[in-house]
């Protein structure tokens, strides 16, 4: 049996370019991996895939990501045998966390290590982005940032910051805000590069004018963890968790304390160099 920790994702930028031939969004994004994750246990079986999670709510089969990874690999490397698969589950669902594909990236790690196929890392990066627009940056972990629809990934320099994520009670469809921000698309500069020059970390999300005029809990979010003296704020992805950015340990905990009596599903975290380890 193989234990492996998947981290969850915050998106410091997200930039919509535009709208790709294969439906896709383009995408500019920087993302970081942070200390939030779930639990995988993998272990060799005698057929099929047997998959089980903690959250009981989520599908077990083609639907889920991790079982869609497994499939992936065993086809890839044409192994006849089955695999056994257990998650806990520590990162909300449908919250701008990347959950789902943080589990199928270290399921593609996971295996990868197991089976002994050494698959190259552009391999798993390759199958990665046959899953999911995340799974590529899950695989490479850290801070990254993320081009094309996520999946040409170019690794940074992680900044040691801390955050607070608060999910609300909010269940927001990637799909429906992508379908609402096009309605009102303009072109304009790309601030990454700017940023990167500059040196800045400036939080910034193109999907919050979509989001904040229909879901006014997530503009109250963020100017309560403002008020709370958090040094930024900002929604992850399309949400509906939002995070602010602190820099110092013992304002992160008061503030952590502070919200979570608001908000129980509220996390205080830490940037990490990874997005997916393994228990040794």
């Amino acid at each position: 049996m193989i234990k492996l920790y998947a981290f969850a994702k915050i998106n410091f930028i997200l930039q919509v370019i535009g709208k790709l031939s294969s439906g896709y969004h383009e995408i500019d994004s920087l993302m970081s991996s942070v200390s939030l994750h779930d639990e995988l246990f993998l272990e060799n079986a005698d057929f099929g895939i047997d998959l089980s999670l903690s959250d009981y709510s989520i599908p077990t089969d083609e639907q889920n990501t991790a079982f869609k990874a497994a499939k992936l690999f065993l086809d890839k490397v044409n192994i006849k045998s089955g695999i056994k698969m257990r998650i806990k589950k520590n990162i909300p669902v449908a919250a701008g966390l990347a959950g789902g594909s943080a589990d199928a990236a270290a399921v593609l790690i996971g295996l990868n290590k197991l089976f002994d196929a050494k698959l190259s890392k552009d391999e798993l990066l390759d199958l990665g982005a046959k899953i999911g627009s995340d799974v590529p940056f899950c695989l490479t972990g850290g801070l990254c940032r993320c081009r094309g629809r996520g999946e040409l990934v170019e690794r940074l320099d992680s900044k040691k910051l801390l955050f607070v994520l608060v999910k609300p009670s909010l269940a927001i469809s990637t799909k429906s805000v992508y379908e609402e921000f096009d309605k009102s698309f303009i072109e304009k500069e790309n601030y990454i590069d700017k940023a990167l020059k500059e040196g800045t970390l400036n939080l910034r999300n193109d999907l919050e004018k979509v989001v904040l005029p229909q879901y006014p809990e997530i503009g109250e979010i963020k100017k309560k963890l403002l008020e709370l003296k958090c040094e930024q704020s900002l929604m992850s992805g399309s949400g509906s968790t939002v995070f602010g950015m602190i820099s110092d340990k013992k304002k992160a905990q008061t503030i952590y304390s502070n919200i979570k009596k608001l908000y129980p599903q509220s996390f205080l975290v830490e940037a990490v160099d990874t997005g997916v380890s393994v228990d040794l």
